[in-house]
């Protein structure tokens, strides 16, 4: 039986974080903080500058708190723009979620940003703490 080697070459998978604490109703493809504390406390910063070459693969979601009605739906991004891969909490995925895509379907290069867009929709509980992890390969050449 042949083996099948599953390599990543000339990268390295990298995650990036981002958090929102107590989660609202109705945002509408709002950017989402690097890091937040303590009751809506935050960085200002909403994107990671990445200083290599990439390609988004993954993005994951989980929350303290498991959906009770509604939707929330996270967008990964580049420079601000929505990619299409997306994760959602639903009445299905009601605390933790994924998506995933073949690689080559959102490439950025180096110096541009990575970030996530939050959207929810009658979406409770409103104390829902989150986390998103925006999953990409990045390259290493040159280093």
């Amino acid at each position: 039986m042949p083996q099948i080697e599953r390599i990543i070459s000339r990268g390295q998978l990298v995650p990036f974080t981002f958090t929102q604490d107590a989660v609202a109703d109705s945002q509408s493809a709002v950017a989402m903080n690097i890091c937040e504390v303590n009751a809506g406390a935050a960085l200002t910063a909403t994107e990671y500058v990445v200083p290599f070459d990439f390609e988004i693969v993954a993005i994951s979601i989980g929350s303290d708190s498991a959906r009770t009605a509604g939707t929330l739906t996270v967008d990964a991004t580049i420079n601000g723009t929505v990619t299409g891969l997306q994760a959602a909490l639903n009445a299905t995925t009601t605390q933790r979620a994924y998506g995933t895509q073949a690689r080559g379907s959102d490439n950025g290069t180096a110096g541009q940003r990575i970030g996530v867009k939050l959207t929810t929709a009658s979406w409770t509980p409103t104390t829902a703490d989150i986390a998103v992890t925006v999953w990409a390969l990045v390259y290493l050449e040159g280093i």
